[in-house]
């Protein structure tokens, strides 16, 4: 989907921008993914935005049974009055990127990585420097990743 749309007006060509409205909360197949659904639906509520859930689960997890554990995240993303998509793909990073530009969100809502890092944060935040992360903690501490021209300038003394 383009971000800019042709619009005809009385024979001239004008050109509109797509509005930015969507909080994009990316989950995976686990249950306790319901913090971030939560932490997205107050974002969203701050910032006067809708709320998107994407799951990106790998292909081989189709053959899985996960079923019960995204009824949960379902039934929780309704409640947040948010759409829930979920997509098999080995490239959860780009497909969530793809689905950024398409449903034209302007913050992110991950968990936090564990060890190992899969490297999916690093991969969103070079591809979309310009959109604010927040990635939240298993004990709910919600961790802020801001694009350079948001951050506050630390001043420091001069030694």
């Amino acid at each position: 989907m383009n971000d800019y749309k042709a619009c005809s007006n009385m024979g001239k060509e004008t050109t509109t921008m797509k509005k930015k409205t969507a909080v994009l909360v990316c989950v995976t197949g686990q249950r306790d993914c319901d913090r971030l659904i939560k932490a997205g639906r107050k974002i969203a509520d701050r910032e006067g935005l809708s709320v998107q859930v994407l799951c990106v689960l790998p292909i081989q997890a189709g053959s899985k049974d996960c079923s019960e554990e995204l009824e949960h995240l379902r039934q929780t993303a309704r409640d947040a009055d948010a759409e829930m998509t979920v997509f098999f793909h080995d490239d959860p990073a780009l497909m969530a990127v793809g689905f950024v530009k398409q449903i034209g969100a302007v913050h992110i809502v991950t968990g936090m990585a564990e060890a190992p890092v899969n490297g999916f944060v690093d991969v969103i935040h070079n591809l979309l420097p310009k959109i604010p992360i927040a990635m939240v903690g298993k004990d709910g501490t919600v961790y802020n990743l801001l694009p350079e021209s948001n951050r506050t300038p630390v001043v420091q003394a001069l030694a």
